[in-house]
């Protein structure tokens, strides 16, 4: 069984893929190195927090933030008042800073073990962007539908393959740009694949896509894109969700427990 992380080089920001075997032997010390000071994107653009803060209103309910690296979230969730949080991940690249913020850490290989906690433990999961990176998500999944209690919410976040660049992309290069040679996802979920599998554990609550500010930084069309974005939260929410839909980066799933 294999469990691919990314590995950066940084000498061209390429990505490589590495086994369990690797990440835990002779990569053991160079993944430590990056991960205990990875961000993601929904991390860094702080949309991560703000759908967690709309749905999750109790302070004291335990979260489990899956695939947790550096720990990084784990300070967005402590500055916002949340006290019982928890992470996993294949190994221990908590950042010191981060990890006096967690309640508890565990490690698994959540390709194939189980998640090391009780069932109907949590009341929140969140999984930014890591399910695309696993060989066998679906295993996952049915473990986060165990230790989340009854009505518990599991987020998570996946490359939005159908927005406008990445159908572009693909129809330029017969390849979508988030599952190129030089990254680390592995597994593309369309909305009919999560129908079939996931949503067989949840009810859909909804769908946030991320869009990230680059797109309106590239030349005039990218300042027309940043009016109409801006004109849309005035004029009606339903066109705010369209244009985030057609330009977005990742797309969000909240889901509740069925």
């Amino acid at each position: 069984m294999l469990y691919y992380i990314k590995i950066a080089k940084k000498a061209n920001n390429n990505m490589e893929y590495k086994t369990t075997s690797e990440i835990l032997g002779k990569q053991k010390e160079n993944t430590r190195k990056i991960l205990t000071d990875h961000r993601g994107k929904n991390i860094k653009d702080k949309i991560a927090i703000e759908i967690v803060k709309k749905h999750l209103k109790e302070k004291n309910a335990p979260i489990l933030d899956l695939g947790a690296a550096s720990g990084a979230f784990s300070e967005q969730l402590t500055e916002s008042g949340y006290k019982n949080i928890y992470g996993v991940d294949i190994d221990n690249y908590l950042n010191e800073k981060y990890s006096k913020n967690l309640s508890g850490f565990k490690t698994a290989n959540l390709n194939m073990d189980a998640i090391p906690w009780e069932e109907n433990f949590f009341s929140l999961v969140t999984a930014w962007c890591v399910l695309p990176h696993l060989e066998n998500p679906f295993h996952c999944v049915g473990e986060i539908h165990r230790i989340l209690d009854s009505n518990g919410i599991f987020i998570f976040s996946i490359p939005h393959i159908t927005s406008k660049p990445s159908i572009k992309y693909f129809l330029e290069n017969n390849e979508f740009g988030s599952y190129k040679n030089s990254n680390n996802h592995i597994i593309i979920f369309t909305q009919a694949i999560i129908k079939k599998t996931i949503l067989k554990y949840f009810d859909l609550v909804e769908i946030k896509y991320h869009i990230r500010n680059k797109i309106f930084t590239k030349g005039y069309k990218g300042y027309i894109r940043k009016l109409a974005y801006i004109l849309s939260g005035y004029l009606s929410d339903k066109l705010t969700k369209k244009i985030e839909k057609r330009w977005a980066y990742n797309a969000i799933y909240v889901l509740r427990k069925k």
